[in-house]
């Protein structure tokens, strides 16, 4: 039985909605003896038929459970076996005569089974009964998924038992459709800030650093200036004097290197508590970094870096081998 999903509901409802409008729609057991259902051909059938739907040939089941019921033995579960057979038969007044009988031995089956009868219905061509059941199935679908399933392999269970050995625990059976598709699993949402390549936090590696940068140098800090403008404060940072010492890309800028000094990477604008400028947030003089400038002509007197802090990187061996490592895997494109 294929365990149903809002996947498997939502055609059934949709071509009910489109069709009211438009309408005035295990391995084989063998044996002779009479079984859980104390007949012979009763078992016989029910086995067969068991056998021909774990093979997939609904066709055969549907004859075989059809069969079966016909015999004047009260057998309630071999209807699920009939309905399963009938469902993936595609022949839906078998199915829907199934279910109906399902629900006449068990009043309380019904409640869940509104997928099922709501697609039987839709099958059958009674659309405009289908959707109020089709739509309340939708609320509780996933609550009544393993109802049918555990029918059916309680059923398959009763019919491989031979009649000498009637007890049946439900924990020894596991039903396991081999037609089953798994659901689509949930995915976290994305924010749009994600996906923007000034403002997503994931536009922060050393790749984007080189494919990004018209620049890339390794340079000396010599000191720093306080901004032209006015005061300096966390989003008004100073202009911070570097001396290239090395061009690793870009044109050949004037080593003496004017730097707009940014205190944040731009994905995350909070100012940290207490912040306030002073010596003490700028490098020692002398300090490597590795500087890169994502556009190579100053703006405003200053050289603006990648992602703000994040285009200024340590000069260190590790640092200086990442873009050695990607400026390598690029020869012959710069």
């Amino acid at each position: 039985m294929k365990k149903y999903s809002i996947a498997r509901v939502l055609p059934a409802l949709t071509l009910a909605l489109g069709m009211a409008c438009y309408t005035p729609v295990k391995a084989e057991v063998s044996g002779e003896d009479a079984g859980q259902f104390g007949s012979i051909t009763v078992t016989k059938l029910a086995r067969d038929g068991l056998a021909a739907s774990q093979r997939g040939d609904w066709a055969t089941a549907l004859q075989k459970y059809a069969r079966a019921t016909r015999e004047n033995v009260k057998a309630p579960e071999l209807f699920y076996g009939l309905y399963q057979a009938a469902s993936r038969a595609k022949d839906w007044n078998q199915a829907y005569s199934a279910l109906e009988t399902i629900f006449a031995d068990d009043p309380a089956a019904k409640s869940h089974l509104q997928a099922e009868y709501g697609e039987a219905l839709t099958g059958v061509g009674r659309y405009e009964e289908a959707i109020p059941i089709l739509k309340k199935s939708l609320l509780t679908v996933d609550a009544d998924s393993a109802f049918l399933s555990g029918k059916i392999a309680m059923m398959n269970a009763k019919i491989e038992k031979p009649g000498e050995k009637p007890n049946i625990d439900p924990k020894d059976y596991k039903f396991i459709d081999k037609d089953y598709v798994a659901p689509i699993p949930t995915r976290e949402m994305v924010h749009s800030d994600d996906v923007r390549q000034d403002k997503s936090k994931f536009a922060l590696s050393y790749e984007n650093l080189f494919n990004y940068a018209e620049f890339i140098g390794i340079c000396t800090y010599e000191g720093f200036e306080k901004d032209r403008g006015g005061d300096t404060t966390f989003f008004h940072p100073p202009i911070a004097i570097f001396h290239i010492n090395t061009i690793l890309k870009g044109p050949p800028l004037n080593p003496h290197m004017p730097v707009r000094f940014e205190f944040h990477d731009k994905t995350d604008t909070t100012i940290p508590k207490d912040w306030k400028f002073g010596p003490d947030k700028m490098p020692k003089k002398g300090e490597e970094f590795l500087i890169f400038v994502e556009n190579a002509v100053p703006m405003r007197g200053a050289f603006e870096t990648y992602h703000g802090s994040f285009g200024r990187q340590p000069a260190t061996e590790e640092n200086k081998n990442k873009i050695y490592q990607i400026q390598e895997a690029h020869r012959g494109q710069q």
